[in-house]
């Protein structure tokens, strides 16, 4: 199996033999949920032909987002929410994954609080976001 590391962005070279066979060891010993695989010491998506990683040291943040898609359905329209797993470091958003539903959402978060304590999980404030009444959140 092929990781491609995350870094500030910026995709780096591949692993040396000696750490892909780690990756390997923890991506089969890690839970996954949806395209995301929690495991010990390292957070790995799967996004089309590629496996990206990265160490939860390197991570600045790692939230769940919730976007609101208006839609136009046969008997009607309404708003589907769609849950989002971002990953942020160096003050900037790395990568943004879809998850399947709002339990996957909420147990891919329970197992990254479990397995990094230390990592920041909140949500960035944006003032720039209205509330469902309209007015600016502040």
């Amino acid at each position: 199996m092929k990781f491609t590391p995350i870094y500030a962005g910026k995709l780096s070279e591949s692993p040396d033999k000696e750490k892909t066979d780690e990756l390997t060891v923890r991506f089969k010993e890690g839970h996954a949920i949806g395209s995301v695989t929690v495991a010990d010491g390292f957070l790995f998506v799967k996004k089309g032909l590629r496996n990206y990683y990265i160490e939860y040291t390197d991570a600045e943040k790692i939230f769940r987002r919730v976007r609101r898609l208006h839609a136009n359905i046969c008997c009607g329209d309404g708003d589907i929410e769609v849950e989002h797993l971002v990953i942020m470091a160096d003050g900037r958003e790395l990568m943004e994954v879809t998850l399947p539903d709002r339990k996957a959402a909420q147990m891919l978060m329970n197992d990254l609080k479990e397995k990094a304590p230390m990592l920041d999980t909140t949500a960035p404030v944006r003032a720039d976001v209205a509330d469902p009444n309209g007015e600016k959140v502040s």
